[in-house]
Protein backbone atom coordinates (compact mmCIF):
# COMPACT_ATOMS: atom_id res chain seq x y z
CA UNK A 1 0.00 0.00 0.00
CA UNK A 2 2.56 2.80 -1.29
CA UNK A 3 -0.18 5.38 0.30
CA UNK A 4 0.47 4.32 3.65
CA UNK A 5 4.29 3.35 3.41
CA UNK A 6 5.57 6.11 5.56
CA UNK A 7 2.89 5.90 8.06
CA UNK A 8 3.79 2.11 8.26
CA UNK A 9 6.58 2.64 10.93
CA UNK A 10 3.82 3.49 13.31
CA UNK A 11 2.29 0.48 12.72
CA UNK A 12 2.99 -2.93 15.18
CA UNK A 13 1.23 -6.10 14.13
CA UNK A 14 1.11 -8.80 17.16
CA UNK A 15 0.14 -12.24 17.14
CA UNK A 16 -2.00 -13.09 20.10
CA UNK A 17 -3.84 -15.94 21.16
CA UNK A 18 -7.22 -14.30 20.29
CA UNK A 19 -5.45 -12.93 16.70
CA UNK A 20 -3.74 -10.71 15.08
CA UNK A 21 -3.41 -7.26 16.87
CA UNK A 22 -2.56 -4.15 14.76
CA UNK A 23 -1.46 -1.30 16.68
CA UNK A 24 -0.86 2.19 15.71
CA UNK A 25 1.54 3.93 17.58
CA UNK A 26 3.31 6.96 16.54
CA UNK A 27 7.11 6.34 16.70
CA UNK A 28 7.59 10.15 17.10
CA UNK A 29 5.92 8.97 20.86
CA UNK A 30 2.61 11.15 19.96
CA UNK A 31 -0.81 9.31 20.63
CA UNK A 32 -3.26 8.49 18.47
CA UNK A 33 -5.66 10.83 20.52
CA UNK A 34 -5.59 14.13 22.43
CA UNK A 35 -5.94 13.56 26.02
CA UNK A 36 -10.13 13.41 27.12
CA UNK A 37 -10.40 12.98 23.45
CA UNK A 38 -12.60 10.73 21.35
CA UNK A 39 -11.64 11.53 18.04
CA UNK A 40 -8.63 10.57 17.22
CA UNK A 41 -5.84 13.10 15.40
CA UNK A 42 -6.28 13.51 11.88
CA UNK A 43 -2.95 12.09 10.80
CA UNK A 44 -4.70 8.51 13.10
CA UNK A 45 -7.52 9.60 10.91
CA UNK A 46 -5.62 9.55 7.70
CA UNK A 47 -3.89 5.80 8.77
CA UNK A 48 -7.08 4.26 9.79
CA UNK A 49 -8.72 5.10 6.26
CA UNK A 50 -5.88 3.72 4.52
CA UNK A 51 -6.24 0.41 6.00
CA UNK A 52 -10.04 0.49 5.65
CA UNK A 53 -9.84 -0.84 1.77
CA UNK A 54 -7.36 -4.12 3.26
CA UNK A 55 -9.65 -4.61 6.38
CA UNK A 56 -13.11 -4.64 3.92
CA UNK A 57 -11.24 -7.15 1.92
CA UNK A 58 -9.97 -9.87 4.40
CA UNK A 59 -12.33 -12.52 5.63
CA UNK A 60 -11.92 -11.76 9.17
CA UNK A 61 -14.01 -10.27 11.71
CA UNK A 62 -12.82 -6.87 13.55
CA UNK A 63 -12.38 -6.40 17.05
CA UNK A 64 -12.20 -3.15 18.55
CA UNK A 65 -10.94 -2.03 21.67
CA UNK A 66 -10.28 1.50 22.72
CA UNK A 67 -7.51 2.54 25.73
CA UNK A 68 -6.59 5.40 27.66
CA UNK A 69 -3.40 6.69 30.03
CA UNK A 70 -3.67 6.78 33.44
CA UNK A 71 -4.25 10.02 34.75
CA UNK A 72 -4.54 11.80 38.32
CA UNK A 73 -7.39 14.30 36.58
CA UNK A 74 -10.45 13.17 38.09
CA UNK A 75 -13.37 11.87 35.77
CA UNK A 76 -16.07 14.11 34.27
CA UNK A 77 -19.35 13.34 36.26
CA UNK A 78 -20.69 10.25 34.64
CA UNK A 79 -17.67 10.16 32.25
CA UNK A 80 -14.91 8.73 32.56
CA UNK A 81 -11.97 6.41 31.31
CA UNK A 82 -13.77 3.07 30.81
CA UNK A 83 -16.73 5.65 28.73
CA UNK A 84 -14.05 7.42 26.73
CA UNK A 85 -12.10 4.29 25.77
CA UNK A 86 -15.22 2.85 24.34
CA UNK A 87 -15.94 6.30 22.38
CA UNK A 88 -12.23 6.04 20.99
CA UNK A 89 -13.42 2.54 19.84
CA UNK A 90 -16.19 3.18 18.46
CA UNK A 91 -15.06 6.16 16.60
CA UNK A 92 -12.78 4.00 15.01
CA UNK A 93 -15.63 1.98 14.07
CA UNK A 94 -17.33 4.30 12.54
CA UNK A 95 -14.40 5.81 10.53
CA UNK A 96 -14.03 2.47 9.26
CA UNK A 97 -18.01 2.55 8.16
CA UNK A 98 -17.35 5.54 6.33
CA UNK A 99 -14.62 3.72 4.31
CA UNK A 100 -17.02 0.87 3.84
CA UNK A 101 -15.94 -2.12 6.76
CA UNK A 102 -19.64 -3.70 6.36
CA UNK A 103 -21.11 -3.49 9.98
CA UNK A 104 -20.75 -7.90 9.62
CA UNK A 105 -17.28 -7.37 9.48
CA UNK A 106 -17.41 -6.19 13.06
CA UNK A 107 -17.06 -8.44 16.20
CA UNK A 108 -16.58 -6.30 18.76
CA UNK A 109 -16.36 -3.27 20.56
CA UNK A 110 -15.00 -2.68 23.71
CA UNK A 111 -13.19 -0.03 25.81
CA UNK A 112 -10.70 -1.13 28.22
CA UNK A 113 -9.86 2.15 30.12
CA UNK A 114 -6.25 2.29 31.07
CA UNK A 115 -6.07 -1.17 31.84
CA UNK A 116 -3.91 -2.32 29.09
CA UNK A 117 -1.19 -0.02 28.85
CA UNK A 118 1.11 -0.16 26.06
CA UNK A 119 4.13 1.02 28.19
CA UNK A 120 3.14 -0.56 31.59
CA UNK A 121 5.97 1.11 33.43
CA UNK A 122 4.97 3.85 32.35
CA UNK A 123 1.34 4.17 32.42
CA UNK A 124 0.66 8.02 31.92
CA UNK A 125 2.65 7.96 28.59
CA UNK A 126 0.74 9.34 25.51
CA UNK A 127 1.02 6.62 23.21
CA UNK A 128 -0.94 4.29 25.81
CA UNK A 129 -3.56 6.80 24.61
CA UNK A 130 -4.91 4.18 21.56
CA UNK A 131 -7.20 1.70 19.68
CA UNK A 132 -6.50 -1.64 18.94
CA UNK A 133 -7.28 -3.36 16.13
CA UNK A 134 -7.54 -7.22 16.22
CA UNK A 135 -8.12 -9.60 13.12
CA UNK A 136 -9.99 -12.63 15.08
CA UNK A 137 -9.09 -15.82 14.89
CA UNK A 138 -11.94 -18.00 14.74
CA UNK A 139 -12.92 -21.15 13.53
CA UNK A 140 -14.18 -21.05 9.74
CA UNK A 141 -18.22 -21.42 9.80
CA UNK A 142 -19.87 -25.07 9.51
CA UNK A 143 -23.20 -25.64 7.88
CA UNK A 144 -26.02 -26.14 10.55
CA UNK A 145 -26.50 -29.94 9.46
CA UNK A 146 -22.63 -30.79 9.08
CA UNK A 147 -21.53 -34.13 10.60
CA UNK A 148 -17.89 -35.24 10.85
Amino acid sequence: MPEITEASKHIMVEETKDGLNIEIVDQDGRSMFADGAKEPYERTRKLIQAMAPALKAMPYRISITGHTASSNMPDKPGYGAWELSADRANSVRQILAAEGVPSGHIYMVAGKADTEPLFPDNPNMSPNRRVTITLMKEAPPLPANFTP
